[in-house]
């Protein structure tokens, strides 16, 4: 006969539990007192937990208020927790933590405001309440805060704001299982002192210090008798820390010893032998959970380290003052005018000749006309038939050849001027939007405990680094950078060692170190991911292609699609389009702005190649943290953009890179959500061919079938010839989440446009 199965899924035992821990803590909670009331952290526990277990310890305080005899001093708990229930269950959606800090914190003055003037009579004890009313909503705010980043990141972060927080929170933890008191020990002091001797521990005498501080004032406040031994827990703590790298096996005796003197100092000898027995417990508990790394559960930020940005705020503003005075000098600067060539022939040719009253003041309109064409064709042996009468016929096309070379090369040199002048002021904007760019508020926070994790995992497996920082980005996302010159770096091996530390899943992308090695990125999986495909074909009686394109992620986890199409066919147009790409790409991933980046490489293609080999720019900035598309035109063809099945045409009315010096690209933002598809084209897609790609996107074509069939049926549209180089670049939207956006959230949300100079229109 088979025995039954009796297992149990955990789930079953997990609601039992919870409202057996709801009651409980309830009840101890409510034993501790802040200076005589008791202590208001229930309270604020209440405010974060669901409506079943916030009434559960509610229930457990009044257990505990007619186990202790009723006591005045539960009266604001239990008004305060009976009002944070009732407002729990009538608002059960979950709020964010400023809101629970300020919901608490209400109910808590509501609930002394009701017991002093309705109560007690206007006892006079509203600004006490209102304090106690302050506490909850501090506690509240930290409780679910930490409760969030556990759930997102599974540790606690902790900044300037939090850290205050954190500090009063624990204070009133250290006071409510203080009063958990008995005869024989104090379950506060052997708790309280084994959390700082773990912080001594691990975080050193910093750690220690602040830990000490926070525990003794938690005593102190919930009894000034079981708080008066532990005065000097801060100092002793702070000495434990400096000698934080001794083995447990010595740091626990020098902890005792310094810990039993002070106590000695301080207590009676009454009181002596308990102190000691709690700090033989204390110790114990130390050494059976030493081990527990508590970077993992709590991560300190720090802001990032960065130079003195006052050198660079100061040679900002210099370049700028120095680009208004070159600009303002170059315009009083006039550029002679080229010499008048038919003043210059006569002056030379002319003088003391006997006709030249009959040239110059009969004829003078002819002549004048004669030597200005002789002078702009300077064909030798050429006379014009109103100069048939010249008697110096020999020097008359000798000097007009001369001048006429001279005059041409006096007018390049005054087109070459004008254009250096244009150049040179762009260079001094471009340079100053680059210095004022390090100036500004750094859009990552640096993180010492994982840096130095991430410093112990590179030292394990033997990788030499010249530099490694962890990082946390605005969005909440980890960033690690390591600068390395070894040719040999396990880059697998640290990316998998690290997303094991930070209990996170990342990627990984290696860019060039600016001449000092490799830069080895590492980020964290963003939300949405660009899934794209490109297809590239050249015009006929080319070998080469006139378009270049590049796709590349920068350290960050951000997508670049970039398409150049260099005017014209063949190897003058790729040259064009191949400096382009390459050289954005490389301004890009050394952290410079797009349109920045975009400047500078119109500025390059004004020098290094002629004003008749330009070419367009059209470049897609996939931002994964939003799903937002930041799309750059510089003279590009449209780009179809397919969102919840409608397709619209964004095209723009700029100049192509090459052509003039401050050529600013047209920009346009939209929001794009997951399943939404662009296509990127060049010139050599007609716009007859337009609809066909858009019934390509609104079936949910994937990108590649996108790319092959619009270059296939390139030729088809252009009336059987393709007689251009083709380039299709199509993308998709890829969320990574586990939810996905419904209908309504898709229709509410709709586009966010910025810089619009780009025109939209529906397919």
């Amino acid at each position: 006969m088979n025995k039954p199965n009796l297992r149990l899924h955990p789930g079953v035992l997990q609601v039992p539990l919870a409202i057996a821990a709801s009651l409980g803590g309830g009840f101890l909670l409510s034993r501790g007192t802040v200076s005589g009331v008791a202590s208001p952290l229930a309270a604020a526990v209440a405010g974060v937990v669901p409506p079943v277990y916030a009434m559960c310890i509610l229930l457990g305080a009044l257990i505990c208020y007619a186990v202790m005899g009723a006591p005045a001093g539960m009266h604001f708990l239990l008004a305060s927790l009976l009002l944070v229930t009732c407002f729990r269950i009538l608002f059960r959606e979950r709020f964010k933590p400023h809101m629970i800090a300020f919901m608490t914190a209400f109910c808590g003055i509501l609930g002394g405001l009701v017991l002093d003037v309705v109560i007690y009579g206007n006892a006079g004890r509203l600004p006490l309440y209102g304090f106690e009313a302050v506490l909850i909503g501090i506690a509240a705010y930290f409780i679910a805060d930490a409760a969030d980043c556990l759930r997102a990141d599974r540790r606690i972060i902790l900044h300037a704001g939090k850290t205050f927080t954190f500090a009063l929170c624990y204070l009133l933890c250290v006071t409510a299982v203080c009063g958990l008191d008995t005869p024989f020990c104090n379950v506060g002091r052997i708790v309280g002192t084994t959390l700082t001797l773990l912080f001594a521990k691990q975080f050193r005498h910093t750690g220690g210090t602040l830990m000490g501080a926070l525990t003794a004032c938690g005593m102190t406040l919930c009894s000034v008798p079981i708080g008066t031994p532990m005065l000097f827990l801060p100092v002793t703590a702070m000495m434990t820390g400096f000698c934080s790298q001794l083995h447990n096996a010595l740091l626990i005796p020098v902890f005792f010893l310094l810990q039993a003197l002070s106590c000695a100092v301080l207590d009676s000898s009454r009181e002596l032998v308990r102190v000691l027995v709690e700090l033989c417990l204390a110790c114990a508990l130390f050494a059976m959970l030493s081990g527990v790394d508590l970077h993992r559960f709590l991560s300190v930020e720090t802001p990032a380290a960065a130079p003195d940005h006052r050198q660079a705020k100061r040679l900002a503003a210099a370049l700028h003052s120095l680009c208004e005075e070159t600009d303002e000098v170059m315009h009083r600067l006039t550029i002679v005018p080229p010499e008048d060539g038919v003043m210059q022939v006569r002056a030379k040719l002319c003088m003391g000749c006997k006709n030249q009253s009959f040239c110059w003041a009969q004829r003078a309109s002819q002549t004048s006309g004669a030597i200005r064409e002789l002078i702009r064709t300077h064909h030798r042996g050429l006379v014009p038939e109103a100069l048939d009468g010249c008697i110096r016929r020999t020097s008359l096309l000798e000097i007009c050849a001369s001048q006429g070379v001279r005059n041409a090369l006096s007018q390049m040199q005054r087109v070459h001027m004008l254009q250096s002048r244009q150049v040179t002021l762009e260079h001094l904007r471009i340079l100053e939007d680059v210095t004022a760019g390090l100036c500004q508020k750094p859009d990552r926070t640096a993180l010492s405990a994982q840096t130095e994790a991430l410093q112990r995992l590179l030292h394990q497996c033997a990788a030499k680094a010249e530099d490694a920082q962890v990082y946390r980005l605005k969005t909440g996302r980890f960033a690690a950078e390591i600068l390395t010159r070894q040719a040999d770096f396990p880059a697998a091996s640290i990316r998998t060692l690290l997303s094991q530390e930070l209990r996170v899943s990342l990627d990984i992308t290696e860019l060039p170190g600016g001449g000092q090695g490799t830069r080895i990125c590492l980020y964290q999986a963003p939300p949405y991911k660009l899934v794209w495909s490109v297809q590239s074909e050249n015009a006929p009686d080319y070998e080469r292609c006139g378009d270049h394109f590049d796709a590349f992620t920068d350290g960050i986890g951000d997508t670049f699609l970039v398409l150049s199409d260099g005017m014209g066919s063949g190897s003058a147009a790729s040259l064009a389009s191949r400096i382009a790409v390459r050289t954005f790409r490389r301004m890009v991933e050394s952290g410079m702005s797009v349109p920045t980046a975009i400047r500078l490489v119109n500025s390059m293609l004004l020098t290094e190649t002629s004003t008749e080999n330009f070419a367009t720019l059209d470049v897609l900035h996939f931002h994964a943290d939003c799903g937002e598309l930041s799309l750059y035109k510089s003279g590009a063809a449209a780009t179809l953009f397919c969102h919840a099945g409608r397709v619209q045409r964004i095209s723009s009315m700029s100049f192509p890179i090459g052509i003039v010096t401050d050529a600013m690209p047209s920009q346009r933002r939209t929001t794009a959500f997951a399943g939404d598809a662009v296509v990127m084209l060049s010139d050599g897609i007609g716009e007859a061919e337009y609809p066909f790609i858009s019934s390509l996107l609104r079936e949910g074509a994937d990108p590649e079938r996108i790319t092959q069939e619009a270059c296939r049926k390139a030729a088809v549209f252009q009336g059987g010839q393709s007689r251009d180089d083709v380039t299709v670049i199509a993308a998709r939207v890829v969320s990574c989440l586990q939810t996905v956006s419904t209908k309504n959230d898709i229709a509410s949300v709709g586009h966010c446009v910025k810089n619009t100079p780009l025109s939209t229109s529906k397919l």
